[in-house]
């Protein structure tokens, strides 16, 4: 057994490893912060300062991921996503089951040019807000408020990430009642629904899990595509969709995930 591995599995270091490694990834929201700070200065607000602050979150979230692996940590399974990798930035409606706060940064780190419907109290802070607002991402308001601004995001042709239940759920319980906003932005830009289902063991951010709670670890995730469904025309059409993507999402949250084969995670190919 290497040092390495001996060092991420060993369990007198897990408390060392989790405690370390919250503050390295707070170091890197800190980077992530000063670099978004030197975008604002550096391009006049509109589409190149929303894309380059999308390249930026997207690297980022990349590092902190890969260290989140190399340090026993996180356990995760995106191969699943290359096909959509392979086609994005475009313009596309993604919705998923939100069983964590990691949800948005490991999606963030395998989709370059995504944009999110962002809760109202992260996108209010000043820090990490400020990189959401940089990149274009959307404050949780009413969808009146959110659908002319999603709209624009799509017509910059980046995916859009909408998380229906509009909250995370508890561990181990269903996902709430579905929110129908997607669906409105999705008959309005005439987008197709794409579904990505996460699944987990880990309860860790869930709804009500401390931060500084540790959890068993590493962290297993799978993160995998559902059907892609075409956008509706008319209130029943909509009525139909939300169904479809409840059904899909409520499974995907009381599912556990397979273990991962991987030593890397998986699904982030180089660029």
């Amino acid at each position: 057994m290497s040092l390495l591995s001996f060092l991420r599995t060993a369990q007198p270091f897990t408390a060392l490893r989790f405690y370390g490694s919250l503050a390295v990834t707070g170091l890197i929201f800190v980077g992530l912060d000063a670099g978004s700070f030197l975008l604002r200065r550096f391009y006049p607000e509109g589409v190149a300062r929303r894309q380059a602050g999308q390249r930026w979150l997207h690297a980022l979230s990349r590092l902190a991921v890969r260290y989140l692996h190399a340090a026993g940590i996180l356990d995760c399974d995106m191969s699943a996503l290359v096909p959509l990798q392979q086609t994005v930035p475009q313009p596309l409606v993604l919705v998923a089951n939100h069983p964590s706060r990691l949800d948005s940064l490991l999606l963030a780190s395998a989709l370059q040019g995504m944009t999110c419907v962002t809760k109202a109290s992260i996108w209010d802070r000043g820090v990490l807000g400020s990189t959401l607002r940089t990149a274009g991402y959307i404050r949780h308001d009413t969808l009146l408020r959110v659908l002319g601004p999603a709209t624009e995001r799509l017509r910059e042709g980046g995916p859009l990430l909408l998380f229906p239940e509009g909250t995370r759920a508890r561990a181990g319980a269903a996902p709430g009642p579905m929110q129908p906003g997607f669906a409105a932005i999705a008959q309005r830009t005439r987008l197709p629904v794409q579904v990505i289902l996460i699944e987990t063991d880990s309860p860790y951010l869930s709804q009500g899990w401390p931060f500084l709670k540790r959890p068993p670890l590493p962290m297993r995730y799978r993160i995998r595509l559902g059907p892609r469904l075409p956008a509706p025309t008319d209130e029943a059409s909509g009525r139909t969709l939300l169904a479809q993507v409840e059904a899909q999402l409520t499974q995907a949250g009381m599912q556990p995930p397979i273990a991962p084969a991987g030593t890397a995670p998986q699904g982030q190919s180089p660029q």
